[in-house]
């Protein structure tokens, strides 16, 4: 038998990079539960909805994009005591796009981008001990969550608390998908195209590897890094003056990832 007091919702993880830091777009809950709090842009799913038809219409209602971007499913939320007004199952999509190509709604006062940082303070085969600031420092706010990663079997357990030096904090499950949010990139960011859904469709080796430090936290050696992205890429034949020289004009390949696991 169905249960029909189980509500769907779909939360947004929408991540750019801005003066080379990596930032999320949080919402500021104006209504309880969680008043007061951050939260990620989201909304419950309509009846005549699937799923990434509700994730793109909240992502179109919060900002205003230019261009059509990237978004996947990362993860669903379920537990049933994550939201006190009844059983709500939310499904997280992260979404990644290029500053230039957002506009978040001048009248959405209650809107702030995150600066996101992760230090990592122990590691163990199986666990990870990190905190994970979330800073606008526009608003002059941050907030500071210690979080414990620890690997099963078939899944990874996260324990999150807010520290005391924190002046807001994260509505519901949130600081847990920006967690793993953040490791999916990351991770992939070397390896994959993913990291390009940050960049202009054409851009240099320059503006790429200031995105690549911004996704991972740390600086990178130029030479290594060059060599190793370069794998990626498609030279065009377009040039950009950057502090007066000129610089080649890249784009990402999409064949890359066959031709690796291919030829």
């Amino acid at each position: 038998m169905l249960d029909e007091n189980i509500t769907s919702a779909v939360d947004l993880i929408l991540m750019t990079v801005s003066d080379s830091r990596l930032k999320c777009l949080l919402k500021k809950r104006t209504e309880e539960p969680f008043i007061n709090c951050w939260a990620m842009p989201g909304g419950i799913v309509r009846a005549e909805e699937d799923l990434d038809a509700a994730a793109e219409r909240q992502l179109n209602e919060q900002t205003h994009l230019i261009r059509k971007t990237y978004f996947r499913q990362l993860y669903t939320f379920g537990n049933a005591d994550r939201d006190p007004r009844g059983r709500i199952v939310t499904t997280v999509y992260l979404s990644m796009a290029p500053e230039s190509n957002i506009r978040v709604y001048p009248e959405q006062l209650d809107t702030a981008w995150f600066t996101i940082k992760r230090t990592v303070l122990k590691t163990t085969a199986r666990s990870r001990e990190s905190i994970l600031t979330l800073d606008a420092e526009d608003l002059n706010i941050g907030m500071q969550y210690r979080i414990t990663d620890t690997a099963n079997q078939n899944y990874t357990q996260t324990r999150s608390s807010l520290m005391k030096a924190s002046s807001c904090a994260l509505a519901f499950d949130h600081i847990k998908a920006i967690n793993m949010a953040l490791d999916m990139v990351q991770n992939r960011a070397a390896a994959t195209g993913i990291l390009f859904n940050l960049l202009p469709e054409e851009t240099t080796l320059r503006e790429i590897q200031t995105v690549y430090e911004a996704v991972q936290g740390e600086k990178t050696d130029t030479g290594n890094f060059r060599r190793d992205i370069v794998r990626m890429l498609k030279k065009t034949e377009n040039r950009k003056t950057v502090n007066g020289k000129s610089a080649a004009l890249y784009r990402f390949n999409p064949m890359y990832q066959y031709l690796k696991e291919n030829l």
